[in-house]
């Protein structure tokens, strides 16, 4: 067998799955890592914007409950 019939064949056994003769790495998605990263940021933008709401209520509903403390503010 020749060197140049043996390295065909080699190489189609290495990586048969692509037509791609020695290169079987992956290629990144870089455009879903992003848009993970986006969700996520948007999430966690979301979730402080409710703890902030939250807030606001428990502040809001305690000095409806005691209304001498907001006059004494004053």
């Amino acid at each position: 067998m020749s060197a140049e019939i043996l390295f065909s064949v080699i190489s189609d056994f290495i990586d048969p799955a692509t037509n791609q003769k020695g290169n079987a790495m992956a290629k990144p998605n870089y455009q879903f890592k992003k848009r993970q990263k986006e969700l996520a940021k948007k999430k966690k933008k979301e979730e402080k914007r409710k703890r902030k709401l939250e807030n606001k209520a428990v502040e809001i509903d305690e000095t409806e409950k005691d209304p001498t403390l907001s006059m004494e503010d004053r």
